[in-house]
């Protein structure tokens, strides 16, 4: 239908409704129209289903880092798929590099529970707000010492006897493979610039590199001083043993809804108490999990903040030369 712009010249004046009005008025089966294809695409839709099927949801734990892709799978693999069934999701188990690259992984949400050691936790927690899920136990129960060990025949007694000396290290976020003993060390005199730091990147290396006369000194938790890799306990000593450390923990990510992460958590004790955990755990170092507090921490908490001042404290001191 036109408007009055659309007649042909010389047509004879029409008595209806201007133009403006003619757009505005419509019948009552022109009303319908939009309504109807409306509806059609509805029922379209809603038959087809919909067009995007939601993805499956997956579980992402990065484990031990100590630990190779296949000792990951051995050590947790059947404790992930009493996990899966507990849970309903796929659980997938990732390997990180180290400790730093471990919380690096939790940290840009690309895994969402993490493995890592007390100082690693408490170091994710301050850094961006990581979250304590569960608590390792391993055996001999829920804690353990780091220690320093010499040779026997070192003639080394104490550990103000270590300056200068060449010192084994696993990891800069390890609780007993060097913040520990980083920090007795400065608590009787002795400055990383007053070693010989090695970085031998697990336990058993550090007892290895000690017996082995590689360093003079090697730091280690206790309950992986063992013979298992050719080293006679008996060639070495301890000279320093810290108070009890908590066992290791699995920690989320700040994003991680509280609920879901009491679930995680509530998960994973249930299967710890089960009949079938000491085989599920078999090959691994952790023998179950319990529920942890945040305070059960907070020793090493403060010595996370001894090292970080001493850190600052060097800086400064180097910035004024």
């Amino acid at each position: 239908m036109g408007t009055w712009s659309d007649l042909p010249a010389g047509a004879p004046p029409c008595n209806g409704p201007t133009g403006s009005e003619l757009h505005l008025k419509t019948t009552p089966v022109q009303r319908s129209r939009p309504m109807v294809r409306a509806l059609l695409l509805l029922v379209l839709a809603l038959s087809a289903g919909p067009l995007h099927a939601a993805e499956p949801k997956v579980l992402r734990i990065a484990a031990n880092p100590n630990l190779s892709h296949l000792e990951l799978l051995q050590n947790f693999g059947p404790m992930a798929s009493a996990l899966e069934k507990e849970l309903g999701v796929k659980v997938e188990l990732v390997s990180g590099k180290n400790y730093d690259d471990t919380i690096r992984l939790l940290k840009a949400g690309e895994v969402d529970i993490a493995g890592t050691g007390a100082y690693g936790y408490v170091s994710a927690q301050a850094e961006f707000g990581a979250r304590l899920v569960v608590r390792y136990v391993e055996e001999g129960g829920d804690a353990y010492r780091a220690v320093l060990v010499v040779r026997i025949d070192s003639g080394i007694v104490a550990v103000r006897e270590l300056k200068g000396k060449r010192i084994a290290f696993t990891d800069t976020k390890s609780t007993s493979g060097y913040a520990l003993p980083v920090l007795e060390l400065q608590r009787n005199g002795i400055g990383l610039k007053d070693i010989q730091p090695e970085f031998v990147k697990s336990q058993p290396n550090s007892a290895i590199a000690v017996f082995n006369r590689q360093v003079d000194a090697g730091a280690i938790a206790d309950n992986q001083l063992n013979e298992k890799y050719g080293v006679k306990l008996d060639e070495l000593k301890v000279i320093w043993r810290s108070e009890p450390i908590p066992h290791g923990i699995w920690m989320a990510g700040p994003a991680m809804p509280a609920d879901e992460l009491k679930r995680i958590a509530a998960a994973m004790l249930k299967i710890s108490a089960s009949p079938e955990a000491r085989q599920m755990f078999a090959r691994a170092s952790v023998k179950g999990f319990i529920a942890g507090r945040d305070s059960d921490f907070d020793s090493v908490r403060g010595a996370r903040q001894m090292l970080e001042a001493s850190k600052e404290a060097a800086v400064k001191a180097t910035g004024a030369r």
